[in-house]
């Protein structure tokens, strides 16, 4: 039977802090792309974060998610209810958003200020970047 006039949505069957870490004390979430370099890129945000006097086990929920794998962030929003979220080299799409945010801009949305930037691994080397990134977490916390 042709399905014509009708739309059919795929919706990621989990959520993006369905495997997640951390205390969330001052209800920051990240969500950072899971690469082979993970344990070198939680190492570089968590100096990152210091910097923006952030805690990453004490004040973020860290969930790490594989490349091209969908997840929901719409249940996490109303659920956890986080005030800031950090994304790196995860897209809009990828979280079930159709939104436009461009990377390195804090933009509130949905009751939190979204900020996107590069996979942790583009910016540990970059120094533009990292610039970027900065600027952009003293507007958020500093």
């Amino acid at each position: 039977m042709p399905l014509s006039n009708t739309l059919l949505f795929l919706t990621a069957e989990k959520t993006a802090f369905q495997v997640a870490s951390g205390a969330f004390a001052r209800q920051v979430g990240v969500i950072m792309l899971e690469e082979a370099t993970s344990a070198a890129n939680r190492d570089f945000l968590e100096k990152v974060l210091q910097a923006a006097q952030l805690n990453l086990a004490n004040d973020t929920l860290l969930a790490e998610i594989p490349a091209g794998e969908p997840r929901q962030i719409a249940p996490d929003l109303q659920e956890k209810k986080p005030t800031h979220l950090l994304i790196f080299g995860i897209s809009p799409a990828q979280l079930g958003l159709s939104i436009e945010i461009k990377p390195y801009q804090p933009t509130p949305f949905y009751g939190c200020i979204w900020l996107f930037a590069d996979n942790l691994s583009i910016l540990a080397s970059d120094v533009t970047k990292k610039k970027q990134l900065w600027a952009a977490l003293q507007q958020m916390f500093l």
